[in-house]
């Protein structure tokens, strides 16, 4: 890539809600609902391609792959069966899908997450408006099914946990967890601001309040709080 490559206009031309940025692609009509944050680098290396394009619409890839790979993808599709019935049609014979998807609400074994925690609330909440939109925060509770019913075999889920911070004793999962907090908190507004007031009808203001209270459990080590990662592929036939 040139020092002189131009990007097309309309990449530019974001939609602003809330403060934040939002991608204007297929904004009007059956795709008013698009609403991924607009937060990509602007640049890629050069033997990189990006194809904006909405998954869930007819797959028209004029050759075929080995594998297919989607990660956190929960709550962007409504037609997970679609996906993986176009995923099954358009690998080769042998080839592989893999998706890897966290779980809401968030999880706990010891009772330090309690009922009433900002953090559980949010994450109850999040998943109740993803189900009002019809793009559920749980859909990887399905995937191993879905998998097998679009025609894939040997199909394996394998269940992770990430901590919400570095509160395990574990060297591995509190380096996990680390990271996992990273992640949350640059992302918890992103992931909450459409969804809770454009779904659940909340203010800007209500959500923020509620935020703090869930960053204040994130960052708490005492809340051995966490999320379910769940990884599922299959195989198509030979």
């Amino acid at each position: 890539m040139s020092d002189t490559t131009s990007v097309a206009s309309f990449i530019f031309k974001y939609r602003q809600q809330n403060g934040r940025t939002y991608h204007a692609y297929q904004t009007d009509g059956e795709y008013k609902s698009y609403f991924l944050p607009n937060d990509e680098p602007g640049f890629v290396p050069p033997n990189v391609e990006f194809f904006v394009d909405d998954v869930e619409v007819d797959w028209n890839f004029v050759h075929k792959f080995d594998f297919i790979y989607a990660r956190f993808m929960t709550g962007s599709l409504k037609d997970w069966p679609r996906f993986f019935r176009q995923a099954f049609t358009h690998l080769q014979p042998g080839g592989y899908v893999e998706v890897c998807d966290i779980l809401s609400p968030l999880h706990c074994d010891d009772g330090t997450l309690k009922d009433d925690s900002p953090s559980l609330r949010w994450s109850k909440l999040l998943l109740e408006a993803s189900h009002k939109i019809g793009a559920p925060l749980d859909s990887a509770r399905d995937y191993k099914q879905q998998m097998t019913d679009a025609g894939f075999r040997d199909v394996v889920q394998v269940e992770y946990k990430w901590p919400t911070n570095g509160w395990p004793k574990d060297q591995r999962h509190k380096e996990i967890g680390i990271f996992s907090n990273i992640n949350l908190t640059a992302a918890l507004h992103a992931l909450t601001m459409m969804l809770f007031t454009q779904v659940l009808g909340w203010s800007p203001v209500e959500v923020e309040v509620l935020l703090a209270g869930v960053r204040s459990d994130t960052n708490n080590r005492d809340i051995h709080a966490y999320w379910p990662i769940w990884v599922v592929y299959g195989q198509k036939p030979e």
